[in-house]
């Protein structure tokens, strides 16, 4: 229909034909859209403009952004905290063996394996330390009692509790049957 309306098919040269034909030459449609070649392009006025707009939109969006960032660096380390005990249920089943996050400190942490299964863990620990995103904090509640078994169920269920900077706060919690959950 946009075509028939914009009058770029002719209509039947005879009345026998009841087909409608394309028009022939290109420089037709171009004319008709008002498209030539010397008015291609962008001129240097209509580039400040544009680019004094998104400026201005990028000066109204960074600082928002940037008041996100605590929150987002929250959510990736509850994200990242509750994966690698998920990877600690996993490797505790696999290998038939006791493991556990340690808090090493309130921003770092390292994965420890009981491979001979007397209720001590190795020293040095088997990965780590790893690190919490910047400016988050974690509190463990019964994390060290956590054990992941064999069966990858826990010993004690456990908290675990992480701040950013504007003390906001999310959980991870292990229950005792090994449910890794993000609260």
């Amino acid at each position: 229909m946009f075509l028939f309306n914009q009058g770029l098919w002719d209509k039947p040269r005879s009345k026998k034909s009841t087909q409608l034909q394309p028009k022939g030459k290109k420089r037709v449609i171009m004319r008709k859209f008002g498209y030539s070649r010397a008015a291609s392009g962008f001129t240097v006025l209509e580039l400040i403009v544009a680019i004094g707009i998104a400026s201005v939109v990028m000066g109204i969006a960074i600082p928002s952004f940037l008041s996100w960032m605590p929150t987002l660096r929250l959510s990736s380390g509850a994200r990242q905290v509750a994966m690698d005990l998920q990877v600690a249920r996993m490797k505790a089943i696999s290998q038939n063996v006791k493991y556990r996050l340690n808090f090493v400190t309130a921003t770092s942490y390292t994965f420890e394996k009981d491979a001979d299964n007397n209720g001590v863990f190795d020293s040095p620990a088997e990965s780590g330390p790893f690190s919490l995103p910047d400016g988050i904090t974690v509190t463990a509640t019964g994390a060290l009692a956590s054990e992941f078994q064999p069966r990858g169920t826990v010993n004690v269920a456990s908290e675990i509790t992480l701040q950013n900077g504007n003390s906001e706060t999310k959980k991870v919690q292990v229950a005792v049957v090994g449910r890794v959950k993000l609260l």
